[in-house]
């Protein structure tokens, strides 16, 4: 306001500066390539660094010229990432800045021995994802004359390691002494194409409300104008008409699931049978041709509802009892292990119990042998209960 006044009365016109960022950024491209010393096919250093967590993760970019010119850029990935992923983002962010510059020849550093490697096709990339983000990087690749991937140890890259980590200990706009970056989406994703995804009951029924199109089936198309009859289009969604009840919303494949989990699971929990989840899913304003099938399989799927139904759980057969008349009259051997080695080399045991009051009696034994067995049945039973009637065992020893 001041230099408006001062200037009106010399008849000049102040003008204020108002596109802050274009002319930043036209400043930083007249910094970069109006420098007289550079060479064409000069070779730049990138270094590349990522750090991830459970949540999000970040990498560290450092442009570097021979003539001491270095560029710094932090970037945040509000999504979750793996180490090796999150390595290949850093990079994946950094090649575009080496082309924004006018970098030609370009020398990659970085301290993952993975993802060097995969580059050098030293090692098989076998993950789908990381294959994708191989070969987004030998695309980016294709823009330069030359692009050297090389591993370099931690110590030499511990300023874009610096870097990748500002993300998750500093907010976005924190600092502004070097380039933030932030990623919401991943640019490379495991996704089915169109193609390999189930047309949807769907789509048949608004293509031929909307614009009157029809299937090629002679015999689907009367099939077809029938059940359209029963629909209606309200702001781009499918309804389903009724004569005594509201539109109901038609759900694509995948909401089908989503909405039965949150019906039958939802926050009572009634877990209701099959039938009677198909219409509460009607009540809640829900519709879709196999609804009856889909509730009946969802149910049979939920492992609650197994646990807790009433189902006749009685055995397939016949149990075959071992009755023992008195207390110690009948016994059950067993020998267990072998277990690691203990005090005394001992590593087997050998355990008694009595069918008529369960009385167990364990002892570790070094070695299985007949002369062992017959001391632990003279020490422990026969010496403190008497001669058994019978004793039970699944082995000849």
């Amino acid at each position: 306001m001041t230099w408006a006044i001062e200037l009106s009365q010399c008849d000049l016109q102040y003008e204020p500066r108002h596109v802050i960022k274009a002319q930043a950024m036209a400043d930083f491209l007249v910094e970069v390539t109006g420098n007289p010393h550079e060479t064409p096919g000069t070779r730049w250093k990138l270094h590349v660094d990522g750090a991830s967590n459970q949540m999000s993760g970040g990498g560290g970019i450092i442009q570097e010229s021979p003539t001491e010119i270095v560029y710094k850029q932090s970037t945040k990935f509000e999504f979750p990432v793996s180490n090796n992923q999150v390595e290949y983002k850093a990079l994946i962010s950094g090649l575009p800045l080496s082309k924004e510059v006018g970098v030609t020849t370009v020398e990659v550093n970085s301290d993952s021995q993975v993802v060097t490697s995969q580059i050098n096709e030293m090692y098989q990339a076998k993950d789908p994802l990381l294959q994708k983000y191989l070969e987004k990087v030998k695309g980016l690749s294709k823009d330069f004359e030359e692009v050297m991937v090389q591993h370099v140890p931690r110590e030499r890259n511990t300023r874009a390691d610096i870097l990748s980590k500002l993300p998750s200990t500093k907010p976005g706009t924190g600092n502004r002494s070097l380039i933030q970056a932030i990623v919401k989406e991943p640019t490379v994703a495991l996704c089915a194409s169109r193609a390999d995804i189930d047309p949807s009951w769907i789509n048949p029924i608004i293509d031929f409300l909307k614009s009157g199109k029809l299937l090629d089936d002679h015999k689907a198309v009367k099939t077809l104008r029938r059940e359209a009859a029963k629909y209606v289009i309200v702001q781009g969604k499918l309804f389903k008409k009724g004569l005594n009840q509201p539109l109901l919303k038609c759900l694509q494949p995948d909401q089908m699931d989503y909405v039965l989990r949150e019906v039958h699971e939802g926050c009572c929990s009634h877990h209701i049978e099959g039938k009677a989840l198909a219409q509460k899913l009607v009540r809640a304003g829900y519709f879709w041709p196999s609804m009856m099938t889909d509730s009946q399989e969802f149910i049979r799927r939920c492992k609650k509802c197994q646990e807790n139904a009433n189902f006749h759980k009685a055995p397939a057969s016949e149990h075959s009892l071992l009755m023992a008349s008195q207390p110690f009259s009948q016994w059950g051997i067993d020998l267990l292990g072998p277990f690691l080695v203990g005090p005394g080399q001992v590593k087997y045991l050998i355990i008694a119990i009595d069918y008529y009051t369960k009385w167990v009696k364990a002892e570790p034994l070094a070695s299985i042998s007949s002369a062992n067995c017959r001391k632990f049945i003279w020490r422990h039973v026969i010496f403190r209960f008497g001669i058994p009637k019978s004793v039970i065992s699944d082995n000849r020893t």
